[in-house]
């Protein structure tokens, strides 16, 4: 029925929003106990970087593989950040499912303000 349908999307968007804080909570902590060893800027793999500041997010893919501990917590808060988006997408998803066409309209809505609101902030 669809109470039933209700309670497992109402799960899935609770998973979804548990597994990304937990996995941008693991994040920051892992960079935060890299920071320990080899500093914010340093790299446990040895590798020589620049000095970056914080809010710096550019070459983070580099950053990463040379694990950064810096660079470990920029995902993080990324994975934190992107976590609402991606709900909203589910959301919209599962919404379309159901052919809810005014509820799909409102999250796109919803997405399109969240994705104009990230690039305002650049």
């Amino acid at each position: 029925g669809v109470g039933v349908t209700d309670q497992r999307f109402e799960r899935s968007m609770a998973i979804l929003l548990a597994v990304g804080v937990a996995a941008s909570a693991l994040l920051v902590a892992l960079g935060f106990l890299a920071s320990l060893v080899v500093g914010w800027t340093g790299s446990l793999a040895g590798a020589t970087l620049a000095d970056a500041a914080t809010t710096d997010f550019s070459h983070l893919v580099s950053r990463l593989v040379a694990l950064q501990p810096l660079a470990i917590v920029q995902l993080g808060l990324i994975v934190l950040v992107a976590t609402p988006v991606v709900r909203v997408i589910a959301t919209a998803l599962g919404f379309w499912r159901e052919h809810d066409r005014l509820y799909v309209a409102l999250s796109v809505i919803v997405l399109a303000l969240l994705v104009v609101s990230f690039a305002l902030l650049r």
